[in-house]
């Protein structure tokens, strides 16, 4: 099983960190044994609380229900139902960033 280390990033909290995350285990999970404290909802892919901006590398979020496309293809990812396919660097706490965006502002 490959194991890939995913670089958590905010700014605003002084968050800094690189946990490995194997493969089968969600991000949000193995950040959490690792310690960290990141914003979490229903851990079932279904609301926003979790929404990170994926940076670079690749995860698996197939399993989440709550973004959309053009969401996912602005790179935001739901950490709870996310796994890592690659080595990554995610922008954490973007849940008040998404609904900021012009994706949700009126026309």
């Amino acid at each position: 099983m490959a194991v890939y280390q995913v670089r958590l990033v905010n700014p605003a909290i002084a968050l800094d960190r690189t946990i490995s995350v194997p493969e089968e285990e969600y991000i949000i999970d193995i950040a959490e044994a690792a310690g960290l404290k990141l914003p979490s909802g229903c851990k079932q892919g279904e609301c926003s609380a979790c929404v990170a901006k994926l940076v670079s590398g690749k995860v698996d979020q197939s399993e989440q229900k709550f973004l959309q496309s053009s969401e996912i293809a602005a790179g935001y990812i739901v950490t709870c139902v996310s796994y890592p396919r690659s080595d990554c660097t995610i922008y954490t706490h973007q849940e008040q960033v998404l609904y900021q965006a012009s994706l949700y502002k009126s026309k």
